[in-house]
């Protein structure tokens, strides 16, 4: 489809236009050669080059190619250290992009079941993001992320860890992974805890499964945000839902046709949500699993017909909700 020269103006004038990048994870942000330094410590390694990382991109097509993809890449973490490689990469790549202002998704959980000391890994992540907002780069701001495979306990071990020693940039608390297997009534106690010490409440849904997902995190989560969200299309009445409460989906175009939550040739959800006065940001997930950027998100909405005027309500959208960050307090 042709970009309309409304939606052209829009990324000619992209860097000052957004700038703000709501929906990203440490560990699918580390660029391919980051990934190749850290695996080539080993006798064989599994990302020798550049090219088995694109060929692993190739790949990709399916939730089960997306979590060995992720798998595989954390399993290149073994030190503190590493974790301070990975925040380089990604750091770099904000600069690159003239992001002003990221919200990273940072696991304290994967960091634990990598064998690594969750405060280590704080303090070596640390000077990476303060280096980069002494620099004038940009803000980050850290979203605490639970993965849903491990369960309720695992979300109570990270807020233990948070509550006991809090990291000052920590703004928010997230819920990630399959939620079609592990539903989000299960977290609703550690949600509530994460508001009562001042965590903005964040979490994945509507990614793989249904709007069932979307209407059962809204209701048992109280999300201020949802990662996704793009199945919502699929039910007009939870649409109207989004839109009356203002809840924003952070939706990653790339990442869905990638990881199969939007099915070869079918078209993408976000502009029904647009149009049903939905608040969507744009965002890349996981950009060094993608091999994408914030442009080409945007880019990649004009060429499926959105206009300038949609693209620059994205990136409104995505300002206030950080603005919203920022400002949060929990009622």
């Amino acid at each position: 489809m042709e970009i309309a020269p409304s939606a052209a103006r829009f990324l000619r004038r992209f860097a000052t236009a957004s700038g703000v990048e709501l929906h990203v994870h440490l560990e699918g942000a580390v660029s391919a050669a980051a990934l190749v330094r850290l695996s080539s410590r080993s006798p064989a390694p599994i990302f020798p080059d550049l090219a088995s990382v694109r060929a692993r991109r190739r790949a990709l097509g399916s939730p089960d190619a997306f979590f060995s993809f992720y798998r595989d890449i954390c399993r290149q973490i073994r030190s503190a250290a590493d974790y301070a490689l990975v925040a380089r990469a990604l750091t770099a790549r904000l600069a690159r992009e003239r992001i002003r202002h990221a919200e990273v998704y940072v696991s304290p959980a994967v960091a634990e079941k990598l064998g690594l000391d969750w405060l280590e890994v704080r303090a070596a992540l640390e000077p990476v993001f303060a280096a980069h907002e002494a620099a004038r780069r940009g803000r980050i701001v850290v979203l605490l992320d639970v993965v849903r495979h491990w369960g309720a306990a695992s979300a109570a071990r990270v807020l233990d860890l948070h509550e006991r020693d809090p990291w000052r940039r920590v703004r928010g608390f997230g819920l990630g992974g399959d939620e079609a297997a592990f539903p989000a009534r299960d977290f609703a106690g550690a949600f509530r805890r994460a508001r009562r010490l001042g965590l903005m409440p964040v979490a994945h849904a509507g990614e793989w499964a249904g709007p069932d997902s979307v209407a059962e995190t809204l209701d048992q989560l109280s999300p201020v945000r949802i990662a996704h969200g793009i199945r919502a299309a699929e039910d007009a009445a939870l649409l109207r839902l989004l839109a009356r409460r203002g809840v924003v989906c952070d939706v990653c175009p790339t990442s869905n046709i990638a990881t199969g939550a939007v099915p070869e040739g079918a078209a993408h959800p976000v502009r029904a949500l647009l149009a049903a006065g939905v608040p969507v940001t744009l965002s890349t997930d996981d950009p060094g699993i993608f091999g994408t950027t914030l442009r080409k998100e945007y880019r990649r909405v004009a060429a499926w017909g959105a206009t300038g005027a949609e693209l620059a309500l994205c990136a409104r959208t995505a300002r206030q909700a950080a603005e919203r960050t920022l400002s949060y307090s929990a009622r």
